[in-house]
């Protein structure tokens, strides 16, 4: 039996909250199974919930969601919001809870689970420059906590990664898709500090390890707002700079490492830094968009498994991160007062878009020539030519077209 609180209309403007229950929930067991329906990384998300203290949108093929949870529908957005119970300050604006003792379940018609409301989208949490609350890690089964514990024991043995780490860096790249593993590992200090060294280039690591930190750093913090900020909040230093990002844009450029998995897991993990606005302003000024260009490769293209998902992901990269942000909240352009805008952020974005308006021209000209040959592209090649073609498509809208490509063929 539900038992319902209707608000007045003045009061309930942006949301409704809901309780399931009144005891804070535990988060499920970490699932490694991401459910992407587009070829955007920052799309995907866990296909199991995992609530953390922060409301985050419940996607309709999230399903069950767990019992215990603090739900909200907010009604700005027409999305559905869940989060651990955790108790609210008196005088927190919406605190009042509407109580469902028994939470409705979604209808099934034929095989097609049926959405209640309207299609829910991914709200990652951007930078508003609100302190996060503290973090209260949900308890896990004893087999999985065991293996987590045993596999940072490890990494905090040794002075530098090396091949022998390389079992506890696997173990950890499966219970980092846990958002609250991934936040456990992005707060060890010194985790954190030897997988930033491992890729720096004065590393002494194989483009092995490189590739597998690279890698799990990625995971953690991928639509992890909790862990990314954690990992941002270490001091980290070495020849290359001060923040990760310039470890990963040193690494991209290191002549002596041509290892494209290599190359294309760290492209990786720079997309899930750019999440945070500062790391992708350093980004831009540090004329990033032209090491991704010298390594993308236009006028050496060429068809391969390796170079393909490389291309993939840089395009993919730009998409998310630099042209899906134009004109948006945090705006890197068109927001005046916004953390991106200024004179200095405008001329590095144009600078270093430009020159893409002719390298995705002449890959999608050369993916097309092979197709027409009668050569089959890989699976590799076509996910390549798929995200080339949406980001290529994105860069020449209109609006962006006036000021970055000019009258340039798309074709």
């Amino acid at each position: 039996m539900a038992k319902y609180i209707i608000f007045p209309t003045f009061l309930s403007l942006f949301s409704l909250s809901q309780v399931q229950a009144s005891a804070p929930a535990s988060s499920p067991p970490a699932s490694t199974e991401l459910i992407c329906h587009t070829a955007h990384a920052s799309e995907c998300y866990p296909a199991l919930f995992q609530p953390t203290e922060h409301f985050q949108v419940i996607h309709d093929d999230q399903y069950p969601i767990p019992a215990g949870l603090h739900i909200r529908m907010n009604l700005a957005t027409g999305l559905k919001e869940a989060r651990l119970n955790v108790p609210e300050l008196p005088g927190t604006p919406h605190a009042d809870l509407v109580v469902i003792d028994n939470p409705p379940r979604p209808r099934i018609e034929g095989d097609e689970l049926v959405a209640e409301g309207p299609e829910l989208q991914d709200q990652s949490d951007s930078d508003t420059g609100n302190e996060r609350e503290p973090y209260f890690p949900a308890a896990f089964d004893a087999e999985e906590s065991s293996l987590f514990s045993s596999s940072i024991a490890t990494l905090h043995s040794t002075t530098a990664l090396s091949t022998t780490d390389l079992p506890a860096l696997s173990a950890l790249q499966d219970l980092a898709y846990s958002i609250h593993w991934g936040v456990a590992l992005a707060r060890d200090t010194i985790v954190s500090q030897h997988l930033v060294s491992a890729i720096d280039p004065g590393s002494a690591a194989s483009a092995e390890v490189r590739s597998a930190a690279a890698l799990l750093l990625g995971i953690a913090i991928h639509s992890n707002p909790d862990a990314l900020d954690a990992l941002l909040s270490h001091k980290f230093s070495s020849e290359a700079g001060m923040t990760p990002v310039d470890n990963v844009l040193a690494a991209l450029r290191d002549p002596k490492q041509d290892d494209i998995t290599l190359k294309t897991r760290t492209v990786f993990l720079l997309s899930q830094l750019c999440q945070n606005t500062e790391q992708l302003r350093i980004f831009l000024l540090s004329e990033g968009l032209a090491t991704l260009y010298d390594i993308f490769g236009p006028e050496q293209m060429t068809v391969d498994d390796g170079k393909d998902k490389f291309r993939a992901k840089a395009a993919n990269f730009i998409y998310d991160r630099i042209l899906s942000s134009l004109g948006s909240a945090t705006g890197l352009v068109s927001q005046p007062g916004g953390k991106m805008s200024g004179p200095k952020e405008d001329q590095a974005l144009a600078k270093g878009l430009k020159p893409w308006c002719n390298a995705f021209t002449k890959a999608l000209r050369k993916y097309k020539a092979v197709s027409m040959s009668g050569e089959n592209l890989s699976p590799a090649a076509n996910a390549a030519y798929e995200s080339i073609k949406e980001a290529n498509q994105k860069l020449r809208d209109e609006i962006i077209q006036l000021r970055i490509c000019g009258n340039e063929s798309e074709m």
